[in-house]
């Protein structure tokens, strides 16, 4: 019901992306593995243009989660979710950015390299974006050698 009326209110234009964004995180917010099942059948069966218009209205912490939930997005989903910035309030936002990162790779490796590159191309990409998508970058090499080291621990 509440995919239905977010899909409603987003063809219509009835809210500003920051008037939905509240309604997103609210939409995400339980943790019930039914409920998540529910939300990723739902979302799998929208347009990729709502999909589109629901990562450019969710909020920098809810779109890890949104991103989790999607079945196959595209190179523009991921380059929607990479714009992202961290308010200016945030203590930690390398952490932030590292979520987001990570959802888009766990989703695909290749996925993450195609965002990359079209948010260069685009000239569109964030101050933070090469310090962080290094970063990032090193961390997933690191992740490698440990799990060549240690192949029974799971992080």
């Amino acid at each position: 019901m509440q995919i239905k009326w977010l899909v409603s209110t987003f063809s219509k234009q009835i809210l500003t992306e920051q008037e939905v964004a509240p309604y997103i995180r609210i939409l995400l917010m339980d943790d019930d593995v039914e409920r998540i099942e529910y939300l990723r059948e739902g979302l799998n069966t929208l347009d990729s243009d709502i999909l589109e218009k629901m990562l450019s209205s969710a909020d920098i912490y809810d779109v890890p989660k949104l991103f989790g939930l999607m079945k196959s997005p595209e190179v523009r989903h991921a380059v929607i979710a990479l714009k992202k910035t961290p308010p200016p309030y945030e203590k930690r936002p390398f952490f932030i950015l590292d979520k987001v990162f990570h959802a888009i790779h766990n989703n695909s490796k290749k996925l993450l390299k195609e965002a990359a590159e079209a948010l260069r191309m685009s000239g569109g990409a964030p101050e933070h974006f090469e310090e962080t998508y290094a970063r990032f970058q090193e961390i997933v090499q690191d992740e490698q050698i440990l799990s060549t080291l240690f192949p029974k621990a799971k992080g």
